[in-house]
């Protein structure tokens, strides 16, 4: 008899996980679209990297479809779990706790995700008129790619003109400087080492008239790890230290150009023309 009630309670529980999971949840993620809320994006950002680890590329993108569909923008995905799971894959290499090959096989998929995805992360840009150029570069000899990468997708995705470098010299990043003309230059760094290759790259600049007054946006693991030695090596009233992700990227290279004031401006206008 016992036996019997157990169960038709687990039968009965059961059904109801089922009605909401079928029915109530999805409702509630149309419910918050239309109220243009969204749920807070949860990530086991552990399970998320052994399943980077497994190589399985369907799998991972699968994964961010399910994210996509519970109203995560590909904007929100790529600051909070791709970001971090990169982050968090350089510490644990640096902790010894990844391999090389671990962690290549890793940020490899990262960039296949961002591959995979670009055209539905940047489908406005077309529409729109470029905002302002940007050359994005690597330091010589730099391996990790993927946060240059990553930096150049949220530019792009805010209609930004974007010229992408992994040089072999720094005559290299001078000469494509010189060519593209960029209204803005960032440079990643991710060795403590290439401070000083940065401070030197500026000085060459510098014989380009053109170019002495140009802003530079330097990020990386470097900036974030080690602040303090960054600003005493590139303290310059041309250089802007950039601490943290892509988003806070952008925010600063729009305040150094002057875009969002320009933004709010042209807002202005057109709202008093409306009312005209």
């Amino acid at each position: 008899m016992g036996s019997r009630r157990s169960h038709d309670r687990d039968s009965t529980q059961h059904a109801i996980g089922d009605m909401v999971e079928q029915l109530v949840l999805p409702k509630m993620v149309q419910s918050h679209r239309e109220l243009g809320l969204r749920p807070k994006l949860i990530c086991d950002l552990d399970g998320f990297i052994e399943l980077l680890l497994s190589n399985d590329q369907p799998s991972l993108i699968a994964s961010i479809e399910t994210m996509r569909e519970a109203g995560h923008p590909l904007e929100l995905i790529y600051s909070e779990v791709l970001t971090p799971a990169a982050r968090r894959l350089g510490e644990k290499w640096l902790r010894d706790e990844f391999n090389f090959s671990e962690v290549t096989i890793a940020t490899w998929q990262i960039e296949q995700l961002l591959h995979h995805f670009h055209q539905a992360f940047e489908n406005s840009q077309r529409r729109h008129t470029s905002k302002a150029s940007i050359l994005i570069s690597m330091m010589p000899g730099d391996q990790h790619s993927l946060g240059a990468k990553m930096l150049s997708t949220f530019f792009r995705k805010d209609h930004w003109e974007v010229t992408l470098l992994q040089p072999q010299s720094l005559q290299a990043i001078h000469d494509e400087v010189i060519a593209s003309n960029p209204s803005l230059i960032a440079i990643t760094v991710s060795q403590v080492e290439s401070l000083g290759q940065v401070k030197l790259l500026l000085k060459l600049a510098r014989q380009q008239p053109a170019l002495r007054s140009m802003p530079w946006m330097i990020g990386g693991r470097v900036i974030n790890e080690h602040p303090m030695q960054a600003v005493a090596v590139l303290s310059d009233r041309n250089i802007h230290l950039c601490q943290g992700d892509a988003n806070q990227a952008l925010v600063l290279a729009r305040r150094l150009l002057g875009l969002e004031a320009r933004g709010q401006a042209q807002s202005e206008h057109s709202k008093a023309a409306t009312q005209h």
